[in-house]
């Protein structure tokens, strides 16, 4: 049985604790406006795959759990979560405790889940894609657990330079390289989206600290206060290129 045990080892849950966590629930000055919109896209494709309160969720590489918590809060569906790192099995647990949440987390190290065929609605994995070594190994174990008619929300980052940019990361991929994987599981994709403009993106991350530090404040006003996200834009007719992130919702057949 193929390990995850080959993949890249995700420190920063030892070095920072459940971050993810305040990233979306904290306050003005705390919150990261980048990853919010990575969460809300999530439950926008939830919602668009008419989840209901009495669905079953998987969500594969749940880290600390923010992202559960976050959808448990909006849905109050049947959710469990699977994670190789054991410090963020722990997180999930403290943290859907704390706040009074309703789910079920497991370590799962390899490539199969200790599931039945067919018994999930759902299955999320938000941004686990390009950490994984063997990615077509992971969406065939997804396809085994997902239920006929049932929805796959997948996301990632879009590949922009040779290498993976995050050192986290295995591998990146471009739109047409992800599609090409993906479809050949689940066929054509009841929704596909482009989000994360580059241009915000550059501005937020990089550049001057000063400058940063003045746009990532009014980034996070106008996403907390005012509930407008400038990285929740999606492409519309402009082309991928100017977007950093890609988001998939799949039915299967």
């Amino acid at each position: 049985m193929l390990s995850m045990a080959e993949e890249i080892d995700f420190i920063k849950y030892k070095e920072l604790g459940a971050y993810h966590w305040e990233n979306y629930f904290g306050s003005v000055f705390k919150i990261n406006s980048f990853v919010r919109a990575r969460y809300d896209i999530v439950i926008q494709l939830l919602k668009a795959g008419g989840i209901r309160n009495d669905s079953l969720l998987l969500e594969v590489g749940c880290g600390d759990g923010a992202l559960s918590g976050l959808i448990y809060g909006s849905f109050a569906c049947n959710l469990v979560g699977v994670e190789p790192s054991e410090i963020g099995i722990r997180f999930c647990k403290e943290m859907f405790s704390k706040y009074g949440l309703s789910g079920t987390f497991n370590v799962s190290e390899g490539y199969t889940f200790d599931y039945p065929d067919n018994h999930f609605n759902y299955v999320v994995m938000a941004d686990v894609i390009e950490h994984l070594q063997y990615p077509d190994k992971m969406l065939e174990e997804i396809k085994r657990v997902l239920k006929p008619g049932g929805h796959v929300i997948i996301t990632t980052p879009i590949r922009i330079t040779e290498l993976p940019e995050d050192k986290m990361h295995v591998q990146e991929f471009f739109p047409t390289q992800l599609r090409a994987l993906c479809d050949s599981y689940f066929g054509a994709p009841v929704r596909s989206m482009y989000t994360h403009p580059v241009v915000w993106r550059e501005l937020y991350k990089h550049g001057n600290k000063k400058i940063r530090s003045l746009i990532r404040l009014g980034c996070r006003i106008l996403d907390k206060v005012f509930g407008r996200n400038v990285f929740a834009k999606e492409a519309g007719n402009s082309r991928w290129k100017n977007f950093s992130m890609q988001s998939l919702l799949y039915a299967k057949n």
